[in-house]
């Protein structure tokens, strides 16, 4: 973790060199020979992270360069802020005035401190060499961490619960030999993937149908040939003395004939990387043999490197009942009695292990040698970062490459149980400098947010990151399993890299570390603060903060935020979310220069400051708030030049116009923009954003418009680089009319469309969007069917028919709906007959149906229809307890349904 910071500042330190180097004369010489000098030391924190878990020594070292490494940081970045030019001077002043300075104080100052930062590394390098720490490369680095933590957690593998429907399923295509030959377990650490194997292959289908099965444990540290070799012995035990003797390619090719003669299985277990793949690969052919193999592993790409359409088995946590009957197992091995007080409190301890096996037989040790009661007062400190479960958990983040492990511990921040907009974490990285681009990425011409996105699918892959996609295969957001979360914050808090306060105005200040058995000093070196409570402490200490979090829907004053503006002035992250801030944010705000970052979501501020159009440095902002706050907003947004995302209020009124014409948001000098929400057409300038020219993402949100000219408008620019948009109308008075709708049609780019209000009559398909991927009407009252209209648009994948059709039958043609895998019919009162042409909807997996009380029969066309496979955001909200993300249920508003067709039926209330 030290390295990730260290090079973290180097990469902040080589940006400064380039973007500010005008402000850097006099002293660049000195910035360069200190990014220099963290670049030296980097190596040697590869060992000192394997050893500091076990020398206090070290760990000393670590946190003094880590002090280090901020502090120059600090004087540079204090340095820039004091020499650039300051509001109302030109760049000549500016100049002038900063030669003067450097030739009399400042250069000369920041120098001596620059120099005491260089010699302070390298007396610490040179500390660390004689202390035995060595300088290691990245693969020397991992295969050290590997040995020093390599450990086995065989003794948990005793007990288990349930998994059944997972066990049939795993049998299954483990018979099938006309399905994969590779098949995968895949999950996060402790969740029982080495349980379920052993369960599988003692299964009496699969010993019956095999004639050998053998086993081998990769992990982290492994010997190639010692692993071929206990294969081998355990599939032809009577060679054992001739396998002994064998090199490693006798080993391989061996292995590969004897998996072409007879029928077998092996399993590996917990591979961990491709590396490790790479050194067995010629031992396991993928294709042409009736042979299996079954492979555990907690990283999601390490099975797709090794056979893409293998069976990806994907384990979910235990169900409340599950992990009760696993408990009880563990702790009444003989089923003795409980009373319903110990039930009452196992129940609320069972809460922490949240559904992850490994922690319930974990708790299970505990309560069979505690006693319950006081167990329960103190299961924090069980539950700490010396536990069993804790340490298991903690060898996936060990495994972390450098620059993974900051991106990780960022997740720690936000409130329990929260599910983060993949996009807001993304940029939060790129803000703090944890994402950056190397020469070969820039001149490929990536961006910076999809290599941030990479990062994010690497930590899903590795099992320590939960994720919801969206329809498109990107990720919508992220959230840590609640022992996952536990880890995070623990090691962020020992890496002093994240504070967390809870503060409540009665109860005086809660430090969540505290339960944990960390302590969180209150000093100028705390750089990132998450503060959750009704009270704002002193931020006065705190003038090194780079990241700021508030959280809680409480009342608090404009003044009180003025300490903020005041004294945190290195801020490049601030969030304030959720706040009732009672009036206007203070005009302070725009003293915040270096922000990158800020998020005012569900804040309901009234008035924004004018001061705003001074952070110029900003790359992500969030202004979004409910349709019933009206936000008066400056027309600085111009100013923000770096901007890459941009989502604007639903409802916002403009305070001063630029010119005397200047009606409207002016927005078209934002040329780096690629996300922009809640364009509104009424407040905003059609034609600004054909001037962006980096658009990839655009949504529209208008209430009450009474034309649709917006399209033939979009139609007119190059919009290259969109690669998707979205549109949400809505009309209270009066109804759409074909015409209206029909100034859609020349469209051309994928897009979803949302549309309230009646609609008199749809236009024929020709004069839709036809790259259209979604549509919701809402209210459209529709007498004929649309059915015939919708099924003919090709790329259509979810529709969502609310209120919208009033006769009596709908028919879907043979062959139509080539695309759709998700329907919705709600609240469709008048309807009672419903056929599907055979070979319609060939890829539906989701049918919801809702107040529908005249219909009586589901066709048997969309029987295939049962699946929940998709993040969308009104039907996310029916599985959110849904762990098997599967919803089946009876439907009261459909008695005359047989029960086959009630499970195959979504009910969405």
């Amino acid at each position: 973790m030290a390295e990730a910071v260290v090079s973290s500042v180097g990469q902040t330190i080589g940006k400064l060199l380039i973007n500010e180097a005008k402000f850097l004369w006099g002293v660049e010489g000195k910035v360069k020979d200190l990014e220099k000098e963290l670049k030296l030391i980097q190596r040697f924190l590869r060992d000192a992270d394997v050893k500091q878990e076990h020398d206090r020594a070290v760990e000393e070292f670590v946190a003094q360069l880590r002090d280090i490494a901020y502090d120059a940081e600090d004087v540079i970045e204090q340095y820039i802020l004091r020499v650039a030019p300051k509001k109302g001077q030109n760049i000549t002043k500016a100049y002038a005035c900063f030669m003067a300075r450097c030739a009399c104080v400042e250069a000369h100052v920041v120098g001596i401190k620059i120099d005491g930062l260089r010699s302070s590394i390298s007396n610490l390098r040179t500390s660390m060499r004689d202390y035995g720490i060595q300088s290691l490369n990245e693969g020397e680095h991992k295969h050290a961490r590997a040995s020093m933590l390599k450990r086995s957690y065989d003794h948990f593998e005793e007990d288990f619960v349930g998994r059944e429907d997972s066990i049939e399923e795993l049998v299954k295509e483990l018979l099938n030999d006309k399905k994969q030959r590779v098949i995968f377990i895949w999950g996060m650490g402790g969740l029982g993937k080495t349980s379920l194997a052993k369960k599988i292959i003692a299964h009496d289908k699969v010993k019956n149908s095999f004639n050998g099965i053998a086993w081998a444990c990769v992990s982290q540290e492994y010997q190639s040939e010692d692993i071929l070799m206990g294969i081998l012995v355990e599939l032809i035990p009577d060679q054992r003395k001739r396998v002994k003797k064998m090199r490693k390619d006798e080993l391989l090719k061996t292995l590969y004939k004897i998996q072409q003669e007879k029928r077998c299985i092996v399993v590996l277990d917990d591979i961990w990387t491709k590396e490790a793949w790479d050194s067995l690969q010629a031992a396991f052919p993928i294709e042409g043999m009736r042979s299996k193999l079954l492979i555990t592993t907690r990283n999601r790409e390490v099975a797709e490197y090794i056979d893409r359409q293998g069976f990806l088995h994907e384990l979910r946590c235990l169900s409340d009942e599950e992990s009760w009957d696993l408990l009880m197992k563990r702790v009444f091995p003989e089923m003795k009695k409980i009373t319903e007080d110990m039930k009452k409190l196992a129940y609320e301890l069972l809460k922490k292990c949240a559904g992850l096996p490994l922690a319930v037989i974990v708790l299970g040790g505990l309560l069979a040698v505690n006693e319950w009661k006081t167990l329960h007062e103190k299961i924090n400190l069980h539950f700490s970062d010396k536990t069993e479960v804790a340490e298991m958990l903690a060898l996936s983040y060990d495994d972390l490459p450098w620059h993974l492990k900051p991106c990780f511990l960022y997740l720690g921040s936000f409130l329990d149980d929260a599910k983060i907009p993949a996009t807001k974490v993304l940029h939060m990285w790129i803000a703090e400098g944890l994402v950056s681009l190397d020469k070969y990425q820039e001149q490929r011409g990536i961006q910076v947010e999809d290599v941030a996105e990479q990062y994010l699918k690497e930590l899903f892959n590795r099992g320590m990151v939960q994720v919801q996609f969206k329809l498109s295969g990107k990720i919508k957001s992220c959230y840590l399993h609640e022992m996952m979360q536990e880890l995070c914050i623990s090691k962020a808090l020992r890496e002093s890299f994240l504070s967390i306060l809870n503060i409540q105005r009665d109860n005086g200040i809660e430090n969540c570390s505290a339960s944990m058995g960390m302590k969180v000093e209150s000093s100028c070196k705390i750089r990132r603060l998450s503060l959750k409570g009704n009270v704002i402490p002193s931020l006065e200490p705190l003038g090194h903060l780079r990241t700021l979090m508030l959280f809680e829907s409480v009342n608090w004053k404009s003044k009180q935020f003025q300490p903020i503006f005041s004294h945190c002035k290195f801020l490049k992250v601030l969030i304030l979310e959720n706040l009732d801030l009672m009036g206007n944010l203070p005009k302070s705000l725009g003293d915040l220069v270096h922000l990158r970052f800020l998020s005012l979501v569900d804040s309901q501020f009234e008035v924004l400051p004018q001061s705003m159009g001074n952070l110029v440095c900003l790359e992500f902002l969030d202004l979004f708030s409910n349709i019933c706050v009206v936000v008066t907003m400056p027309n600085v947004l111009w100013k923000m030049r770096r901007l890459a995302y941009l989502r604007l209020p639903y409802n916002f009124a403009i305070r001063e116009k630029i010119h005397e014409d200047q009606k409207k948001l002016q927005l078209d000098t934002l040329k780096n923009l690629r996300t922009l929400r809640n364009f509104s057409p009424n407040k905003c300038d059609v034609n600004d954003v054909g001037k962006l020219t980096n658009l990839q993402k655009l949504t529209v949100y208008w209430r009450d418009l009474i034309e649709l000219e917006i399209f033939p408008q979009l139609a007119k620019f190059t919009l290259k680089n969109l690669q998707s948009s979205s549109f949400c109308f809505s009309i209270s008075n009066g109804s759409w009319t074909e015409g209206e709708l029909s100034k859609m049609s020349n469209y051309c780019h994928y897009c979803k469309l949302s549309i309230g209000g009646t609609i008199e009559k749809l236009p024929e398909y020709k004069n839709l969007p036809q790259q259209l991927r979604k549509l919701v009407l809402l209210k459209s009252v529709l007498k004929e069917d649309p059915m015939p209209i919708l099924e003919k648009l090709d790329h259509l994948v979810v529709l969502k028919l609310v209120l919208a059709f009033v006769g009596e039958k709908m028919v879907c043609s043979t062959e139509g709906f080539p695309e759709l895998k998700h329907l919705v019919l709600y609240k469709l009162d008048e309807l009672e007959e419903w056929r599907v042409g055979e070979g319609a909807m060939p890829r539906l997996s989701l049918l919801g149906i809702s107040k529908c009380p005249n219909l009586k029969k589901v066709p048997e066309e969309v029987s295939h229809a049962h699946e929940y496979d998709s993040t969308d955001e009104i039907l996310n909200k029916l599985s959110k307890n849904n762990s098997e993300g599967l919803i089946r249920t009876t439907l009261p508003d459909l008695g005359a349904f047989s029960p086959a067709e009630r499970t195959r039926i979504v009910w969405i209330e």
